[in-house]
């Protein structure tokens, strides 16, 4: 049996996945982040490759069995950044020939029907990227971009402290963010913050930021509205820099912050783009990045066939193993990512 595998390496988890040529799923692997920024090229790679071996062995497979690798890693964002990371998984035992790009493509190559079109992603940091019909590729985005988890966590504890100050209107915030937090109060939360060094995780603003949206509090929609706009500005300077605005571009939204928190920050994406580009085709991803990744591999590996990656899809499905990743679009707990 031949195989090809799919990474999806980013800052906090991996997820390996292992397909025949046929396009059916059949390993699956998971473990920490393996972003060669924050590595290095030989941890990352050695990360990775025991990943890989947990998806490969469900899967009935060896690593010198593979046909081709497609790996999608966050912190590949320089052009040496790729020799790097392939020599240092030459030396962890990969025969096979392997694709590395930033991880930024994924949800794209998941998601959009044809292969290439433009993907926003928004969990702890926001990354945007587009692939051409003709292959080309461009990607930005960083966790100092505004719309991901990280910011926002700044921004739920500022409308808190300034309602608290009177500076901002009352909000739903205060009292379920004490509540998740355990202080007692305001004054306490924002010396723990201020001169204890605590830090207060998106694990836990997120989830009281898009409760409080969808119980109408009008700073929490306030903030997912200006979250919504700055993705959307994402997507829409890509539209622009290429000429996009009259064509029908697969536009695909994907990460926690998109699938696991209700339609609120959606819609407001879909709207922003679509005012830039009417005939654009916007998408919620359903699958997790790391079947974009086999997507990838397979098509290294010479089986674009549209059945091959409607089987991809169809038994990554049935598999249930990422329901994890994707969540469900109501969620309210949003603890783990």
């Amino acid at each position: 049996m031949k195989l090809v595998v799919g990474v999806d390496g980013g800052s906090s988890k991996t997820v390996a996945v292992a397909c025949d040529l046929e396009g059916t799923v059949r390993g699956f692997g998971r473990g920490a982040g393996t972003s060669p920024e924050e590595l290095g090229f030989e941890k990352a790679a050695h990360g990775i490759t025991d990943i890989v071996h947990q998806a490969l062995a469900a899967a009935g497979g060896e690593l010198g069995e593979l046909v081709h690798g497609h790996l999608g890693l966050s912190g590949v964002d320089w052009p040496e950044d790729v020799p790097g990371m392939e020599g240092a998984l030459r030396e962890r035992g990969w025969e096979c020939p392997v694709t590395i790009e930033n991880d930024a493509f994924l949800p794209l190559r998941t998601g959009a029907p044809e292969g290439h079109g433009i993907g926003t992603a928004a969990g702890s940091g926001v990354c945007c990227g587009i692939i051409r019909p003709d292959g080309e590729k461009y990607f930005y985005g960083a966790f100092t971009d505004l719309g991901g988890g990280i910011d926002i966590g700044h921004q739920v504890l500022h409308g808190v402290l300034r309602a608290h100050d009177g500076r901002g209107e009352p909000t739903a915030l205060t009292a379920d963010l004490l509540a998740a937090t355990g202080y007692r109060d305001v004054v306490e939360l924002a010396h723990a913050v201020h001169r204890e060094g605590k830090w207060i995780s998106k694990r836990t603003t997120d989830p009281v930021l898009f409760a409080c949206a969808r119980k109408g509090d009008a700073v929490a929609i306030d903030i997912v509205t200006r979250f919504g706009k700055q993705l959307a500005l994402c997507a829409t300077n890509l539209i622009r820099r290429y000429g996009l605005e009259k064509e029908n571009t697969a536009v695909v939204a994907s990460g926690s912050l998109f699938v696991r928190t209700g339609p609120l920050l959606f819609d407001v994406f879909r709207a922003r783009v679509l005012e830039t580009a009417p005939r654009a085709r916007l998408s919620l991803a359903d699958l997790p990045p790391a079947i974009g990744a086999v997507r990838g591999a397979l098509a290294g590996a010479g089986r674009s066939e549209p059945e091959v990656w409607d089987r991809v899809r169809a038994t990554a499905e049935e598999s249930g193993w990422f329901a994890h990743d994707v969540g469900a679009r109501e969620k309210e707990d949003l603890s783990e990512d």
